[in-house]
């Protein structure tokens, strides 16, 4: 079985205005520091769907690691005052990773 299987998956949409965008990308590299250090975080992608409207993707081992994560990233400053200075929080979603295809 693939081990991508099973994962846990954070899903957000957000809404970027394109003169913050950089500033987005930027603030990402500091918050990604942050989240690499919590335990089952496997990493992160930010998708551009649109001239405003992003997707963030986030991978972690199981379902245990992201619901501890949750507790500790709800708390922390540095994803607040990156999102609350650079995007507009439109929807989350949790899932699991159920096929992996080669």
């Amino acid at each position: 079985m693939n081990p991508a299987v099973g994962q846990a998956i954070e899903i957000v949409r957000l809404k970027v205005s394109p003169e913050n965008v950089t500033k987005f990308l930027e603030g990402r590299m500091k918050v990604d520091e942050f989240v690499h250090t919590i335990a089952g975080h496997i990493g992160t992608e930010l998708v551009q769907l649109s001239e405003d409207t992003w997707l963030m993707i986030i991978r972690w081992r199981d379902k245990e690691s992201v619901l501890a994560a949750q507790k500790i990233t709800e708390q922390a400053t540095v994803i607040s005052d990156w999102l609350g200075s650079t995007s507009q929080f439109v929807s989350f979603e949790n899932a699991t990773v159920g096929y992996v295809s080669k």
